[in-house]
């Protein structure tokens, strides 16, 4: 699999071994990433592969490193000591992650109510004004 970050300046290929998928609805994710929760497609470090650019790796809490593009500062991977040897790969950096879905929600004690009722939600083909 490819993926590349929003400006095109980072890309990377992963094995197609994909060792899980989730959603994590922990508040360290939902503080670090600005949404109600986070999408993953976990990997073995050893399948992960940085083709071109440059990433920018920050320490978010003892636990846990976010690495992003320096330029547009997409989000590529997390890694946390707990889960040596992987890469946990954001999805929305896969450039075609549309055959890819969560199996599982992890930190549930942590998820917003409103996430159960989403299917409820107006649904629009393009942006909000649009």
């Amino acid at each position: 699999m490819e993926g590349s970050c929003n400006c095109k300046q980072v890309k990377f290929t992963t094995s197609e071994n994909v060792k899980a998928i989730l959603n994590c609805h922990c508040n360290l994710c939902r503080k670090a990433n600005g949404s109600a929760f986070s999408t993953y497609v976990v990997f073995l470090s050893s399948d992960f592969s940085l083709e071109k650019g440059t990433l920018k790796t920050v320490k978010i809490s003892e636990n846990a490193s976010k690495s992003f593009c320096c330029d547009c500062a997409t989000p590529i991977f997390n890694e946390n000591p707990k889960y040596a040897g992987l890469k946990i790969v954001y999805l929305g950096a896969l450039d075609k992650a549309q055959h890819l879905a969560p199996v599982v929600d992890t930190y549930c004690e942590s998820q917003l109510q409103w996430i159960t009722q989403m299917d409820n939600l107006k649904k629009m083909e393009q942006g909000f004004g649009e």
